[in-house]
């Protein structure tokens, strides 16, 4: 595993703008208990990652691409009709009727995923434990949902090269994988980037998101990711009561001034660009005291995002 702090990447652009997530016209996915919400509805005690090579994500995928096909032949067939003055009303029942069958299928998704196991991995801050909801042999240990765990000081954390395609394109893929690989062969999972770049700087920064979360002598970071869930870490309410943080601080923002900050603080992790800097970054600490919110929480943004989701799920069956 690597030790040092590097690169300080601690803010999770994938949550801006999200703390309340939207459902749309999947009623289902709230209603849904169990060991999957229980588990992933805690940010401020598990962060987990899925494993990029899952059949359960093509499985869960194939209503979606099925559906948005049949869509989108309909919709062509329609508006051709409609415009040489052929049986264009035929045609529109039938989008009524893939209307009806989209939102069936957005609420079985729900259902659907937690019938069918998928690959995940999630580090437990509270307990320093990692578990993997996979079948592994010679695992002696449960957590309370009943997955295989190990001491999160058991855990390696690598990337490897992975070429997509016959030409020898090549990316990086981080890989989180238990220390004994001949024991525990099946303790491993290949993880997501945001990016597929060709330097693994995307799989470094992933790596530290990770052990900064995992680092119980320091409060959680500064992210988006927490807000709204800090004060349920006993060492965090403890810190952001000491200097006085801002309850709500990121939630004040717009997502555009989230954005630019978030770009920012990018600029010097990508300009150093080095698998290890001599110098390491300094993490991010107080931003209040550099950026003032501008207030405005996404005004305009969540009707038009929800009416944006309704659609999707009405016209794609995606599920969210």
């Amino acid at each position: 595993m690597l030790d040092s702090f590097c690169y300080n990447y601690y803010l999770n652009v994938n949550t801006f703008g999200f703390y309340k997530k939207r459902v749309g016209i999947s009623f289902t996915v709230n209603l849904i208990g169990g060991r999957y919400a229980k588990r992933f509805l805690k940010p401020y005690r598990y962060k987990s990652y899925g494993s990029g090579d899952s059949v359960v994500r093509l499985i869960l995928l194939t209503p979606f691409l099925i559906l948005s096909l049949c869509m989108f032949i309909n919709v062509w067939i329609f508006i051709e009709e409609l415009f040489l003055g052929g049986d264009w009303l035929s045609y529109l029942k039938v989008i009524g009727w893939l209307f009806l069958i989209n939102f069936l299928v957005v609420n079985m998704v729900p259902y659907l995923s937690t019938l069918v196991k998928g690959k995940y991995v999630y580090f437990d801050r509270e307990k320093q434990k990692v578990s993997f909801t996979l079948d592994i042999p010679h695992c002696t240990e449960r957590d309370e949902f009943g997955n295989c765990c190990f001491d999160y000081s058991e855990i390696n954390l690598r990337y490897q090269r992975v070429y997509t395609n016959e030409y020898g394109a090549m990316t990086y893929a981080p890989i989180i994988s238990h220390k004994d690989g001949q024991k525990f062969p099946k303790a491993k999972i290949t993880a997501i980037v945001n990016e597929n770049g060709r330097t693994p700087i995307e799989c470094l920064m992933l790596f530290e998101d990770i052990r900064r979360f995992m680092d119980k002598s320091k409060p959680l970071p500064e992210s988006p990711e927490y807000e709204g869930f800090r004060h349920l870490d006993p060492v965090t309410a403890e810190h952001d009561k000491v200097i006085g943080r801002p309850a709500s601080y990121w939630s004040e923002m717009s997502l555009e001034q989230q954005l630019e900050i978030a770009n920012k603080i990018y600029e010097p992790i990508y300009e150093l660009n080095e698998e290890f800097p001599k110098k390491p970054l300094p993490e991010m600490k107080e931003p209040w005291k550099h950026w003032k919110p501008d207030g405005k929480k996404g005004e305009g943004e969540g009707l038009k995002h929800e009416i944006l989701l309704i659609a999707m799920q009405l016209f794609t069956a995606k599920p969210m």
